[in-house]
């Protein structure tokens, strides 16, 4: 006998996550319109670390464990990619992310950027959406995180 398939998971177009390990709770946007995702950040400075790249930027946190507003972040840079806009084009670096989305923590690969639309730090694009669950466009807030650890 076939068991009934598990319902996919169905976040808003917004929603909250914790970072990992600093436990800070950031909001981020779920767009399937864009093709990747990002972290919009401050303050953003590059240094060496054992002969790697690496950067230290701020976001704005929605609180954490010592409180609410901006936290600061260190990186291994992964990668840079090249981005465009209508007047110049420039390298970005890619930073990995732990957040706590739901009851699952993701490891995701964002591009820094020093400027972004909208009111979240983060903007989850399909290269992201495509493995978490669904998207409805008309919610937000669905899903809670609660990850253990």
């Amino acid at each position: 006998m076939a068991s009934a398939a598990t319902a996919p998971v169905v976040f808003g177009w917004q929603e909250k996550s914790v970072i990992e390990p600093e436990r800070s709770t950031v909001d981020m946007e779920l767009d399937p319109t864009s093709a990747t995702s990002s972290l919009t950040v401050q303050d953003l400075a590059t240094f060496q670390k054992g002969g790697e790249d690496w950067v230290r930027f701020s976001i704005q946190g929605t609180g954490t464990l010592t409180g609410s507003g901006a936290v600061t972040l260190e990186r291994q840079v992964l990668r840079k990619e090249k981005s465009k806009n209508s007047f110049s084009s420039s390298q970005r670096q890619v930073v990995r992310l732990s957040l706590c989305i739901g009851d699952k923590v993701y490891a995701e690969d964002l591009l820094l950027k020093t400027h972004g639309k909208g009111t979240s730090p983060i903007k989850l694009g399909r290269d992201v959406i495509a493995h978490l669950g669904l998207v409805d466009a008309s919610r937000t807030e669905q899903v809670k995180p609660d990850c253990k650890g």
